[in-house]
């Protein structure tokens, strides 16, 4: 194309000249602007997840399975996208087309089996529970199956899975016509003591951890069946942050604090408080079913207002619940250690994370603390150094270590 000129005079006629316009010029007139991508909309629509904007996340997907039908991630995202905003028709229709596209890929059957148990009724959470326990049978073998599978279907789910691995597990071979050796002397068992009989083994051992009178010190003038549950949960913890200032990271336990109900009328006795170890819960998916029923039924015989349950993080094998996730979600390094919290009643559940360090020489400190009243003093009485760091409130819904122990 030309682009033209115009020139006039006064008193004389306009004259129009022509020029060529030039090769820069024209490619500007006429590059058009490039299409975005899958790509570019699948990262447009993590933006918006990652800010908690889900409605536009879910349209920037839309845009990118436009651009590319057959991204079983698109749709896998999108119906993430659509269970954040309750369409859970939606995200189970996303999620078989993503199983239909990609039948390997995990996430397909994570978002359908979370959009069945979504939909609120028994018979669909055990199609959820069926699902994920086919696709673990089928060898994709992975962590959040196996966390959703517990919390779908409960220690039913646990048990079913315990046996599909042990009948997976290799068979040692024989040794020829060795004869056994005979089996070692039977030792006298001592007699259990009552707490063993009452307690599987899950939550038989007493855990150390605060006292009557150190909780007495925690919540002031409160007593403990009176105390709001968040303040009963920071009279429980002041002790556990003072033993780790003093004797250290192996002082942390892994212990359930029941929060006992107020005495009955003519009752003489106080109530005591409920202390259970649960360390070997979180050795697999089976103890962490077990214990979670065991706790259910103490809560309920205890008549308990509220449970607090704290766990020092590299004691957990199972549930690995900082793993693989965004920066947004956990921001912690992952071989960060500390301690976590999880308090929960009948109207309400809340988990925090409070990291802590350990390191020769030097005294100790206190970072920050989200309570004042859960906060120890400075002891500089012990060698080397020890740093209560940064406490965060996590999302209960993805971090919290076990199921609820109380019906809603």
């Amino acid at each position: 194309s030309k682009a033209g000129n115009c020139r006039s005079t006064r008193g004389s006629v306009a004259t129009l000249t022509l020029t060529e316009p030039s090769p820069e010029a024209s490619r500007e007139l006429h590059m058009p602007a490039a299409p975005a991508t899958s790509d570019d909309h699948k990262k447009e629509g993590n933006e918006l997840f990652a800010k908690g904007d889900f409605l536009r996340a879910a349209a920037a997907y839309t845009r990118g399975i436009k651009a590319a039908p057959d991204s079983h991630v698109l749709y896998s995202n999108r119906a993430q996208a659509f269970l954040r905003l309750h369409k859970v028709g939606k995200a189970l229709e996303d999620a078989d087309r993503c199983i239909a596209l990609a039948p390997d890929f995990v996430k397909g059957y994570h978002r359908k089996a979370s959009a069945l148990h979504a939909l609120g009724e028994p018979a669909r959470s055990e199609e959820a529970a069926e699902l994920l326990l086919g696709a673990i049978e089928r060898g994709m073998e992975d962590r959040e199956l196996v966390r959703l599978g517990v919390t779908v279907g409960g220690k039913a789910f646990a048990a079913r899975l315990d046996a599909f691995r042990k009948a997976a597990a290799p068979v040692a071979p024989e040794e020829g016509d060795k004869p056994a050796a005979p089996p070692p002397p039977a030792k006298k068992a001592a007699p259990p003591s009552a707490a063993a009989k009452e307690a599987p083994p899950t939550a038989a051992a007493a855990a150390k951890g605060p006292t009557e009178q150190s909780l007495s010190e925690g919540l002031g003038e409160q007593l403990p069946w009176e105390a709001p549950p968040e303040d009963f949960a920071a009279g429980c913890l002041q002790p556990i942050l003072k033993r780790f200032l003093a004797e250290g990271l192996v002082s942390l336990p892994a212990v359930v604090y029941l929060q006992p109900a107020p005495p009955t009328k003519g009752s003489r006795e106080e109530p005591s408080l409920g202390q259970i170890s649960i360390k070997p819960a979180f050795a697999s998916p089976s103890t962490l079913a077990q214990c979670a029923d065991f706790l259910q039924g103490k809560a309920a015989e205890a008549r308990a207002r509220s449970a607090v349950i704290f766990v020092r993080k590299a004691l957990i094998e199972y549930p690995c619940v900082w793993k693989e996730k965004r920066k947004q979600e956990w921001p912690f390094d992952a071989k960060a250690d500390g301690l976590f919290m999880q308090c929960e009643s009948q109207n309400d559940r809340v988990v925090y994370f409070t990291q802590l360090t350990e390191s020769k020489g030097g005294v100790c400190s206190v970072g920050e603390r989200p309570r004042s009243s859960a906060r120890p003093s400075r002891d500089t009485s012990v060698t080397g150094r020890r740093d209560l760091g940064e406490t965060v409130q996590l999302d209960p819904a993805t971090f919290a270590l076990m199921p609820r122990l109380f019906a809603t």
